[in-house]
């Protein structure tokens, strides 16, 4: 009886304290206060007149209404926590399961042990002191245009470990969030990745995991921007990393997507922040390291990681005619390391090309030719490269290996609104066009890949001030150009693909808006004088539709783009295209434009079109935001 009576004295006194703290924290009004909307990951709704959840996971929250109840999310938490039930996506107890709520909880409200058992989250220890965390640094990867959820480029985070230096960082861990996308091909791929049909969660990897495949498989820069983040912010963001382990989030490509978790998580470190606010419906990883970049003392250094694609271009660009010879001869041939015209290169070039080879290597080329003619092992010959390059022993002067796509947060902003006059076949018109993302091949260079553009949800309406009319000249859906200048040691493809509504030149339906479709490919190569210029040419096969007749033929579009000056390009197209299927035709058409960028987000463009439903002339001003 004794036993029982005080077991019953203590869950009743337990019962009390639990009454107390909910109340006290009802009165603080501690369910609005930013630091527990961060940490359950709380926005406003589409109405405006509540909150909800981005976590779509109800393991996540400990009452039934949490997801859009703040209030009641943590009443039901200060409950667990007098309890020992195991809850949450990795099941243990409430203190356990979610240290950070009980962290903040037990500061503000100021548990006291002797009437609230305290638990040992011995699971949480462990894994703590195996992260070892003393810093944080923010981590972008350029935009790779094989992967549709990677177009824009990746965001991740990486916690620097204890008496590790920041040039050596490979053993830290980094913290990203990615969509579970297996099983999804083709055009189900992006329904589901623009609808939140994948999953989404946060995982830890080795940092050198992901740099062997972002660097040196998929040659994607990397920039490193290491946070200010105090020991008590860096503690609160660990502390909810472990609160997300296996939480499920519904993944969104334009919106829910890395860079937006990411921001939530620097929320959490510091609930000071309000980063996520200045994003509604669109959330692209350049814009928000611009953002980052922008609040002050957040950032306190930025670190380039090259490729070791833009490391090879990089060295291949500072050989000249000679030493390129002697560059591809060695790819199938490690003997000319002991001919004359090798020997007889100064140090510094010797070096050079033999780091240039060294990168070859390791980009996964085919094992070299012996003096035998007989296949020499992969290791061999890397060996006899590292051999010669430790006696060489010295570094090439005045040469740096820089990434080709520049530092993001430099660029100008994704998106983009447009004012502009001109005529078409003598009619004025008024245009206002839009576009929701990202960056075209006449835009200013900084901050992205220089030969790749990717345009995303694009749209012209145009206002003609002599009849009175308005109408919807151009929507594009997705237009992708990737233009890389032919490299010998590391030859890839031009391309192009698009889709969208655009006006036709069909001599029965002249001015129609029609959908149309292109996919090419081809070769492009860049020349040096007077300026650079990118030349082109993509054959392809186009589709169009108007009119409910239907015509789908070859094509043949060739160009230039010229950069006579920072900021300033031009280009020139030509596009032949030979209708062989459906309506049946020919038609060619020329579109000369120019682009000036005045400042970061503000440029002029001129235009000029030529095809068989006459041509068309622009100008106006481009605004980015």
């Amino acid at each position: 009886m004794g036993l029982l009576h005080c077991g019953s004295q203590a869950r009743a006194a337990e019962k009390s304290y639990l009454a107390e703290l909910q109340q006290r924290a009802a009165e603080g009004r501690l369910a609005e206060r930013r630091e527990w909307r961060v940490l359950l990951h709380y926005r406003r709704n589409a109405l405006g007149d509540g909150v909800i959840s981005d976590a779509d996971d109800p393991r996540f929250f400990l009452a039934p209404e949490g997801k859009t109840d703040p209030a009641a999310e943590l009443a039901a938490t200060l409950a667990a926590f007098f309890s020992t039930a195991p809850v949450g996506a990795q099941p243990q107890s409430a203190q356990c399961a979610f240290v950070a709520r009980y962290a903040w909880l037990r500061q503000v409200l100021g548990f006291d042990p002797r009437r609230m058992s305290v638990q040992a989250c011995e699971d949480y220890t462990r894994w703590k002191a195996e992260l070892d965390a003393e810093a944080a640094t923010f981590v972008f990867t350029s935009a790779y245009l094989n992967n549709p959820a990677s177009l824009f480029g990746h965001t991740l985070l990486r916690l620097d470990r204890r008496r590790e230096s920041t040039s050596t960082p490979l053993l830290a861990y980094a913290v990203s969030y990615a969509a579970d996308d297996r099983g999804a091909t083709g055009l189900m791929y992006g329904i589901k990745g623009m609808t939140g049909g994948f999953a989404g969660y946060f995982e830890l990897q080795t940092y050198d995991q992901l740099v062997r495949n972002y660097s040196d498989i998929e040659n994607r820069d990397i920039w490193e921007y290491r946070l200010n983040l105090d020991a008590e912010q860096l503690a609160r963001l660990v502390e909810h990393l472990w609160e997300l382990r296996g939480v499920r989030f519904d993944y969104y490509f334009f919106s829910e997507n890395c860079a937006w978790q990411l921001l939530t998580l620097l929320e959490v470190a510091d609930p000071s922040l309000k980063l996520s606010d200045r994003f509604a419906a669109w959330v692209a990883p350049p814009d928000v390291l611009r953002l980052i970049d922008a609040e002050p003392g957040l950032v306190g250094g930025v670190t380039a990681r090259p490729a070791r694609g833009s490391a090879i271009r990089r060295r291949y660009a500072a050989l000249d005619v000679h030493e390129r010879g002697l560059a591809r001869a060695m790819l199938s041939d490690l003997s000319h390391l002991d001919q004359p015209d090798f020997r007889a290169l100064a140090p510094d070039r010797k070096a050079l090309l033999l780091d240039l080879a060294l990168d070859l290597r390791q980009q996964g080329r085919p094992a070299t030719r012996g003096n035998d003619g007989e296949a020499s092992p992969a290791d061999e010959g890397m060996h006899h490269l590292l051999s010669a390059r430790s006696a060489i022993g010295q570094t090439p002067s005045g040469f740096k290996v820089e990434p080709y796509a520049g530092r993001p947060e430099v660029g100008h902003a994704s998106r983009r609104a447009g004012l502009a006059v001109g005529h078409r076949r003598g009619e004025h018109f008024i245009e206002l066009n839009a576009r929701a993302s990202f960056h075209d091949l006449l835009e200013a260079d900084a901050g992205y890949a220089p030969e790749a553009a990717i345009e995303l949800l694009g749209a012209s309406v145009r206002y003609h001030p002599d009849t009175g009319n308005t109408r919807l000249n151009a929507l594009t859906l997705i237009a992708i150009e990737s233009l890389p200048p032919f490299n010998p040691l590391l030859p890839r493809p031009a391309w192009r693909a698009q889709a969208g509504w655009a006006p036709t030149a069909r001599r029965n339906c002249s001015g129609c808006l029609a959908f149309g479709a292109e996919a090419s490919a081809g070769g492009a190569i860049e020349t040096r004088w007077p300026w650079r210029i990118l030349w082109f040419v993509l054959p392809g096969l186009e589709y169009e539709l108007a009119a409910n007749q239907p015509r789908a033929g070859l094509g043949l579009g060739a160009g230039l783009i010229a950069e006579p000056a920072l900021g300033w390009k031009l280009s020139a197209r030509v596009t032949r295209t030979a209708y062989q299927w459906g309506d049946r035709s020919e038609e060619t058409r020329w579109t000369l434009a120019q682009h000036y960028a005045l400042k970061r987000d503000l440029a002029v463009r001129a235009e000029w079109a030529q095809s068989g439903g006459g041509h068309a002339v622009s100008v106006g001003l481009q605004f980015y935001f």
